[in-house]
């Protein structure tokens, strides 16, 4: 988690409350979560589980 925080720019603390529910990531949180992750915001929100996750809600 330590080398995460560095790479996006985030606290170790705001990331473990964001991760245990405590917290929601504001938009430009997960705009750093993903520079962390070096990955697009559309894939950060893309998968195929969607529907079977919003079916169950």
């Amino acid at each position: 988690m330590e080398k995460f925080a560095y790479q996006s720019g985030i606290a170790k603390g705001g990331l473990s409350e964001i991760e245990r529910g405590m917290k929601e990531p504001r938009v430009y949180t997960i705009l750093k979560v993903c520079a962390g992750l070096g990955i697009s915001v559309q894939e950060f929100f893309d998968f195929k589980e969607i529907n079977d996750f919003t079916d169950n809600m």
